[in-house]
């Protein structure tokens, strides 16, 4: 069975369940600017995922909750792997949680791969970090991006967006323009 598309035409999330649906088998390849992945189905229910360094639910969050790139299903890919033991819809209801906070991480980060910079701060007052603040701004050096520091604190793009978001909002850190 083939089965492909663009991820702008159809979101994964909405895919996944179509063909976990028929009870199918096979692996979701996923190509998004070079980097690629698989999400893999055993009678219809993910039973494993990877993309980067990432494997099980973390790699099916990361996946689904892209907007770009293409899919493809190939029914001959499988794998005796076995990483996740929630239900798909679990799953499903995560990641398409995940896409409407991304919605709102959007519109202060339009990409992970922008470079956090600390902004200029007046010095008045004292400023605290909860502790995932503090890990990610102990790895802010102003060069890494939003994926670099994701990758060095083994935590998936959206976790660290979303505490970047946070710092952002409060005005400590701003995105540096592209190509600075």
């Amino acid at each position: 069975m083939a089965f492909q598309g663009s991820l702008k035409e159809l979101p994964l999330p909405a895919v996944i369940q179509l063909i976990a649906v028929s009870g199918k088998s096979g692996a979701f390849l996923i190509e998004d600017h070079g980097e690629s992945g698989k999400i893999y189905l055993r009678d219809g229910h993910i039973v494993h995922a990877e993309v980067g360094d990432l494997e099980g639910e973390r790699a099916v969050y990361e996946l689904a909750t892209r907007t770009e790139g293409d899919f493809r299903f190939d029914a001959t890919q499988t794998t005796s792997v076995e990483t996740i033991d929630k239900s798909n819809a679990t799953l499903l209801m995560e990641a398409a949680r995940r896409i409407d906070e991304w919605r709102v991480l959007a519109k202060k980060i339009p990409s992970t791969d922008r470079v956090p910079v600390f902004a200029p701060h007046s010095g008045k007052g004292s400023v605290s970090f909860s502790p995932p603040e503090w890990r990610v701004v102990q790895k802010i050096d102003e060069r890494r991006s939003i994926d670099d520091i994701a990758e060095i604190l083994d935590e998936s793009s959206f976790e660290t967006a979303k505490v970047i978001y946070d710092l952002i909002t409060s005005g400590l850190v701003r995105l540096a323009e592209d190509g600075a």
